[in-house]
């Protein structure tokens, strides 16, 4: 029987909201801009001022940007990632003889 490991010392934990050295807030930032958008039209629309219901579809039109911009960068990085693990392989390889 094995015994027990003892847990060193605690690791520093990075924050949550850096990947490496990348801010996310970038990528979702904009998803939560469209969020407080929609929040934000409908409740113009609720109100019973007619005049205010302009305003909420012009609010609309600018969620859906938002969030447009949100998947754009939300793609970015996912590509940015995915290549610079193939080019972390492809140095592996080389240093290790492979082809």
């Amino acid at each position: 029987m094995a015994a027990p490991s003892r847990p060193g010392p605690p690791s520093p934990r990075r924050p949550t909201w850096l990947v490496g050295d990348f801010f996310v807030g970038w990528v979702y930032g904009p998803w939560v801009a469209a969020a407080l958008l929609v929040l934000l039209a409908l409740r113009l629309l609720i109100d019973e001022d007619f005049d205010l219901h302009s305003h909420a579809w012009g609010l609309f039109g600018n969620a859906a940007i938002c969030f447009s911009i949100g998947c754009v960068c939300k793609i970015s990085w996912a590509l940015a990632r995915g290549n610079a693990m193939r080019q972390l392989e492809s140095r592996l390889r080389q240093e290790l003889g492979l082809r």
